[in-house]
C-alpha cells in the first residue's frame, strides 16, 4: 500500500510516550509498505529519521512548527480571541495545509493515517482511506485537567481549551473513516458522541529487547517515576505524591528515597527537590533509574490514553503502585499484576507494603512481565495494525444470497 503519514513531530529521539508510538506504529509500516512521512521538524530531524529507517521511507517532508508552538504565551493570550483552542494552534499551518494537498494530488495514496486530532484538522481532499490515531482522548484529558487545577487561572484557561477541544476532537474524529484508540475506554467516551465512525483498538506497546529485566540488586527502599515533566498530568501527579503520599511513606520507612526522572521539570517540582527527593531532569536514558528502583509509582490523577511507562516497568520486572487513572487501558488486575490505590493513604500503604515483602515484589513482577510479552510487544501490535489496514483498504463484499423460485 502507498500511505501517507501525518505527524505533529518527529519521533526521532524516543523521549516520551507520543514518539515511542509513533515510532513503532511506523516502523511496523515500512516492513510492508511504501510510507511518506510529513511532519513538523528541522532539517536535522529529517535526516535522522531518514537515517533511522535506513532509507525504507519513500519520502520525508518536515515543515517549520507554526509561530504559536514558539511563543507559547503569545498563542495562549491570542487563542482567547479566536474559536479555537490553543492545543489545535500549536499545528495549524497553511504551510502544512499546501503540502498535504499537493502530495494528495500527485499521488495515489491508500491510506492516510494522521497522529493526534490536531493533524487530522487538516483538509484531506483524497480517496484514500482516512484513519485518525487517537493517542487519547484529548477533550477527555482537557476535561481532568480544569476538574484538578488549583489555580483559578489554570482552571479557566483548563476549562476554555476543554470546550473547544471537545468541538475541534469530534468534528475531526467524525470526518476519519476510521479511528485508532489505545484502550476500551476510551472507544466508550468515543462512542458517546461519535457512534458512527468504527474504531480499533490499537493499544500502545513495549519493545522488551530494549526494556529488558536487570539481575542487579535494586537500591533498597527506593522509588521512581519517569516521563516528560513538562506534561501536566505528569507533574501534577508528582506534585500530589510528593505533598500527599510520601510523607506518609517516610514516616514508617525513613530511609525512603524517589526518583522523578524526566526532561523540563517546573519550578514547583524543582522547589521540592531534596537528598531523598531526586529531581534529575533530563537524562539519556532511563532505563538505569528503573533498574535501581525498588518498586515503580504512577500516582497520575489525570490523563488519557494509556501510560507507555507502566508497560515499560513491567518490562523491567519492577513491582507497580499506581491509581486507576495511571494504568488507564492496560490489563493490569490488582493484587496481580500491580498494585491499584486511589487515595494517598492507600497508595502510601501499597508502597510500604511492597518495600517490605519481597514476595508480594515477586508475585507482581512475574504476572506483569508475563502481561507484557502475551499482550503488549510492539511487534504483536504492528501485527494487528496490519490486519485492520487490510480490512479497511480491501474490505470483504460477500454477495447477496439469491432466492430460488
Amino acid at each position: 500500500m502507498n500511505i501517507l503519514h501525518l505527524m505533529p513531530y518527529s519521533p526521532i529521539p524516543l523521549h516520551f510516550g507520543g514518539a515511542l508510538r509513533v515510532y513503532h506504529l511506523l516502523k511496523g509500516l515500512v516492513r510492508s509498505h511504501e510510507v511518506t512521512v510529513v511532519s513538523y521538524g528541522t532539517p536535522e530531524d529529517a535526516r535522522r529519521l531518514t537515517d533511522e529507517f535506513g532509507g525504507r521511507l519513500k519520502d520525508v517532508y518536515m515543515l517549520p512548527r507554526p509561530w504559536p508552538a514558539r511563543h507559547r504565551r503569545i498563542g495562549q493570550f491570542r487563542a482567547l480571541w479566536t474559536p479555537h483552542s490553543f492545543f489545535s494552534d500549536l499545528l495549524r499551518s497553511d504551510a502544512m495545509q499546501r503540502t498535504i494537498s499537493t502530495l494528495l494530488d500527485r499521488s495515489e495514496f491508500d491510506v492516510v493515517q494522521s497522529e493526534f486530532y490536531m493533524m487530522g484538522l487538516f483538509r484531506l481532499n483524497t480517496t484514500a482511506v482516512t484513519i485518525l490515531d487517537s493517542h487519547n482522548v484529548e477533550y477527555d484529558n482537557f476535561r481532568r485537567m480544569w476538574l484538578n487545577a488549583h489555580s483559578p487561572l489554570r482552571r479557566l484557561h483548563y476549562y476554555l481549551e476543554y470546550q473547544r477541544v471537545f468541538a475541534e476532537e469530534i468534528e475531526v474524529s467524525r470526518k476519519h473513516d476510521a479511528i485508532f484508540i489505545t484502550s476500551a475506554r476510551d472507544r466508550a467516551i468515543l462512542d458517546e458522541h461519535v457512534p458512527q465512525v468504527p474504531k480499533f483498538v490499537i493499544p500502545n506497546g513495549v519493545d522488551t529487547a530494549y526494556f529488558q529485566p536487570s539481575s542487579d540488586t535494586p537500591e533498597p527502599y527506593s522509588l521512581v517515576f519517569t516521563g516528560m515533566m513538562a506534561y501536566v498530568p505528569n507533574y501534577d501527579g508528582m506534585l500530589y505524591f510528593l505533598d500527599e503520599v510520601f510523607p506518609r511513606i517516610q514516616k514508617a520507612v525513613p530511609e525512603a528515597k524517589v526518583y522523578i526522572v524526566g526532561k523540563r521539570p517546573p519550578k514547583e517540582l524543582m522547589r521540592r527537590a531534596s537528598d531523598r527527593v531526586i529531581v534529575t531532569g533530563y537524562v539519556d536514558d532511563v532505563r538505569p533509574f528503573i533498574r535501581r528502583a525498588s518498586v515503580y509509582v504512577v500516582p497520575l490523577r489525570m490523563g488519557s490514553g494509556t501510560r507507555l511507562k507502566v508497560l515499560e516497568a513491567m518490562a523491567m520486572k519492577k513491582p507497580i503502585v499506581t491509581t486507576t487513572v495511571g494504568c488507564e487501558g492496560i490489563d493490569v488486575v490488582h493484587g496481580e499484576s500491580a498494585l491499584i490505590a486511589d487515595d494517598p493513604q492507600a497508595f502510601a500503604h501499597a508502597v510500604i507494603e511492597l518495600l517490605h515483602r519481597a514476595d508480594l515484589r515477586q508475585t507482581l513482577v512475574r504476572n506483569g512481565y508475563d502481561l507484557v510479552r502475551s499482550s503488549y510487544e510492539w511487534s504483536i501490535i504492528g501485527e494487528q495494525v496490519e490486519t485492520v489496514y487490510q480490512t479497511l483498504v480491501h474490505p470483504v463484499h460477500t454477495e447477496p444470497a439469491v432466492e430460488v423460485s
